[in-house]
This record gives structure tokens, C-alpha cells and sequence, in this order.
């Protein structure tokens, strides 16, 4: 079995920081009741290979690390496909695609060492009580282990390699970048730990499309055990290769010894009259945690993160989208959730970002701050607007960005009609789990559309494809 939650209130407070996200496994391994909606079963799309080698571990107690072996074997939940499609250059990773949900991830090999060794063991147990809540971490989901390893399951960023950019992002996305990797590396050092070995191959683009949004892959570092007397002068290190991930993102000249002495004291060819060449610098000659303030003080740094994190609702000024009913607002969050959900957490981030008196709304002034507009906002205000309340919440910035062609399709209508639906409808109070859920609007919405209580998956298919 995955790592689960254990049953008794004994155990449960014991094991409360370890790993808190059940594993599909666990939910296929639950007796099925009539009433639970069956998730969608894919197949993988590309030539794959079974690994029946690795084998699942339920929670790790540290006293019986060695001891345990359980024998449910990986590949009844995830296949193996070809390693050409994992990062490159990474050995001990391969990509994996869960065998029911189509869900890729990564599972990277962590081998055992051949003799009982407590500083292993502390690692492993670390990995479970990750407690980073960054955005920009590829997390662990799931650990198995065999005699011989132990298989970590991560998210997948399917954009490639952060090193594979250099030399091709200009100066403001480099920034972006940068801060990104300052938010990670914040996090981290205020929990009094450290990375280490970073540099730009730690990093990954999490998806294909040009918002260059990114999280930190090579995440193991971060869990092993370190030196206490060690740790300010590793996090020194840290902050000094992110000044050089910057210098080599935006010149595409590879890091060598003499890189450091070379930008700070001989800057030929250099412009260092550029806000990216400062911030570099910033960062090689850094001594204190006070540089995070520092770089955050910059006004010229804040104005250009700010634009691009704009970009993420560039499609959100430029379009009209057809007006939608409850129920369809409410199923449009719900895919969001399920197919799209970065895009649907830094739309969060931005929306929370701008909500200066923290009401849960935007008002048109926070509105066009956050679009970074200066054009006239009524029309726009009032599209997004779904109630006409005056206030824009969450729901309805999320639903006016969502991309609708790529999110309304059959596959993805099927899958989500599956997660909603019990026994093959959808009633009203199969949206229950939601917030601020209105279920007598659902029910009239359902009558309206059905002239019944209950709505099949054709009249659901119908339903979302008339907002395209």
C-alpha cells in the first residue's frame, strides 16, 4: 500500500506530519460502495516498459527501515515509460504514468547504503515530514521501497530543463525567473536548512507554454543531513547560485571556478548598468538573510515581476467568453481543479496578492492593478462579474481565464462527469464538497436544463459544450 493515514486517533497524532496525500492506490484498494463515482481509467499513450522490480512500502516506522519489505509490486499502479522522456542527464529518474488516473510523474531511485547508517534513516523520515508549502516545489507524493532502494514519485514538469533556456529569455523573464527561485530558497533558509548543490539544472519549466513558471526538481538536498555549523555557510552558497543561474540565464556562458571574481571584479564585456546585472551582484556578494528584504525593496525588481506575473491573464483582458449559469460556473471550477490546477493556483496567488483589505474580492481599481492595465475597465469588470454583485471573487476571475477550448473536451468531460456523478447522475448535492455552494441554484439549474432533478452524462456533455 502508499503512505495512508493510519485509523486510531493514537497513531493518526504520531504520524501527523508525515506524508498527508492519499495515494491513488489507496483509493483503488477502498471496497467500492455504490454510491462512489468510479475515476476515469486511461492507458498510456507511448511505448512503455513494466518494472515489476519495484515494490510499494506502506508509512516508515525508522526502527524497522530495514526490516520491512512489502510485496504489492509499482507496477500494478504505475507503468515505466521510455526514460527519454524524463529530464535528461538524470540517471536515477524515470518517467512513470499512474496505470487508472494517466497521471505522469517522476519516480526517482534513491539507493540504500549497503550498511545500517542513521543518517539514512533521518533522510527518509524527513522525506515524509516535508514541510515546504512553495508552489515552486516538485513535491514527493508517494515513497515505495525494495531491498535495494527507495522509489520517491514526484510531480513532473513536462517544460524541460531550466538550462535548456539559457540564452533564449529576455532580461524581465530572467527576473521573473530569479524570483521565483528567491521564494523557494526564502522558504527553505527560514527553516533553518539549505540546499547546497544548486544550480541551474536543479530547476525545471513546469509545462510547455511561454509563462515560464518553474519549480525546483532536485528537491533530495534539501532532506539530508547536514552539518549545523555547516548550514549559514551553505546558504550562502545557495544565494550565490542563484546570482549565477541569473548571470547564465540571460548570457548563456557556462559557470566555471573563476566566474564569481570574474563578474565582480573584472566585468569585461559586462552590462552593468542593467537592473539584472545589479541583482546579480546582489546576490554573489550577499552575507545575510537580509537580502531577501533587500531584493523585495527594489522598486524596479517589484514593477517587473508584477508585469509578468500579469501575463498569466493577458487572455483574461483580451477576450469575451458567453455568460454562464450556475451550475456551469460551478462544473468549470471543478475541471479547473482537476485538469488545470497551476494555472489555477498562481491565478490564486495573483488574485490574493491584490486583495489589499483581504475581503476575498477585487474591487475595479485592484482589478486593473492586477491585470496591470491602464485602459478603461468597465466592460471588463462587468464580463467577469458573473452575479453583478459589483465585486469580483475568486470563482469569477478563475472561470473568465480558464482556457475553454482546451478545458471542454470529451475526454475531460467524461472524467470529470465520473468524479461528480453517482450512480451515473448528477444531483445537486453531489456538489456538497464545495465552498460557497448554493445547491438549491444547482437543483433549478438541473431542472431548467433536464425538467428533471438529476442531469445524465448527455445532457452534460451538452450542457458545458454550449459555452464554446
Amino acid at each position: 500500500m502508499g503512505v495512508c493515514q493510519s485509523r486510531s486517533d493514537k497513531k493518526k497524532s504520531q504520524r501527523q506530519k508525515q506524508l498527508q496525500i492519499v495515494s491513488e492506490q489507496t483509493v483503488q484498494e477502498r471496497p467500492k460502495s455504490k454510491t462512489n463515482g468510479l475515476r476515469h481509467k486511461t492507458m498510456p499513450s507511448i511505448h512503455c516498459i513494466s518494472k515489476d522490480k519495484l515494490i510499494s512500502c506502506k508509512s516508515i516506522n525508522i526502527s524497522k527501515i530495514k526490516k520491512r519489505v512489502c510485496g504489492e509490486s509499482l507496477a500494478r499502479f504505475y507503468t515505466v515509460l521510455n526514460s527519454q522522456f524524463v529530464y535528461q542527464n538524470n540517471d536515477n529518474m524515470r518517467l512513470v504514468q499512474h496505470n487508472v488516473t494517466g497521471v505522469v510523474r517522476v519516480a526517482r531511485n534513491i539507493q540504500k547504503p549497503d550498511e545500517l547508517d542513521q543518517n539514512f534513516d533521518i533522510f527518509v523520515a524527513n522525506l515524509q515530514e516535508q514541510t515546504y508549502s512553495s508552489p515552486h516545489l516538485a513535491n514527493i507524493i508517494e515513497l515505495y521501497q525494495d531491498s535495494k532502494s527507495y522509489y520517491a514519485i514526484q510531480e513532473y514538469c513536462s517544460g524541460g530543463l531550466l538550462l535548456d533556456k539559457c540564452g533564449q529569455v529576455k532580461e524581465e523573464e530572467a527576473i521573473y525567473i530569479i524570483s521565483q527561485i528567491l521564494d523557494i530558497l526564502q522558504e527553505i533558509h527560514k527553516q533553518g536548512n539549505c540546499h547546497g548543490s544548486l544550480s541551474i539544472s536543479s530547476f525545471a519549466l513546469y509545462d510547455q507554454t511561454n509563462n515560464h513558471y518553474v519549480k525546483l526538481i532536485d528537491i533530495i538536498p534539501i532532506f539530508q543531513v547536514k552539518e549545523k555549523s555547516k548550514i549559514n555557510e551553505m546558504q550562502k552558497n545557495d544565494r550565490q547560485a542563484v546570482g549565477l543561474i541569473l548571470f547564465q540565464l540571460i548570457t548563456n556562458k557556462q559557470i566555471t571556478s573563476q566566474t564569481v571574481e570574474m563578474i565582480i571584479k573584472i566585468p569585461k564585456d559586462l552590462p552593468t548598468k542593467t537592473e539584472w546585472y545589479h541583482l546579480v551582484l546582489l546576490l554573489l556578494e550577499s552575507k545575510s538573510f537580509i537580502i531577501y528584504e533587500q531584493v523585495l525593496l527594489n522598486k524596479q525588481y517589484k514593477e517587473i515581476v508584477q508585469k509578468q506575473e500579469a501575463r498569466y491573464t493577458e487572455t483574461i483582458i483580451n477576450k469575451s467568453v458567453k455568460k454562464t449559469s450556475y451550475i456551469q460556473q460551478k462544473i468549470l471550477i471543478i475541471m479547473n481543479s482537476i485538469f488545470f490546477k497551476e494555472r489555477q493556483s498562481q491565478l490564486e496567488i495573483l488574485f490574493k496578492k491584490n486583495d489589499d483589505n483581504r475581503n476575498g474580492t477585487l474591487s475595479k481599481q485592484e482589478l486593473q492593478i492586477a491585470l496591470g492595465i491602464e485602459d478603461d475597465i468597465d466592460d471588463l469588470f462587468e464580463n467577469i462579474d458573473c452575479d453583478g454583485n459589483g465585486e469580483i471573487d475568486l470563482d469569477e476571475f478563475i472561470l473568465h481565464s480558464c482556457d475553454r477550448q482546451a478545458l471542454i473536451t470529451d475526454f475531460n468531460l467524461d472524467a470529470t462527469f465520473k468524479e461528480i456523478s453517482k450512480r451515473g447522475y448528477i444531483i445537486a448535492s453531489n456538489f456538497s464538497t464545495l465552498k460557497n455552494c448554493d445547491e438549491e441554484k444547482i437543483e433549478d439549474d438541473i431542472i431548467k436544463f433536464c425538467n428533471c432533478k438529476r442531469m445524465s452524462l448527455e445532457y452534460f456533455k451538452k450542457l458545458m459544450m454550449d459555452l464554446l
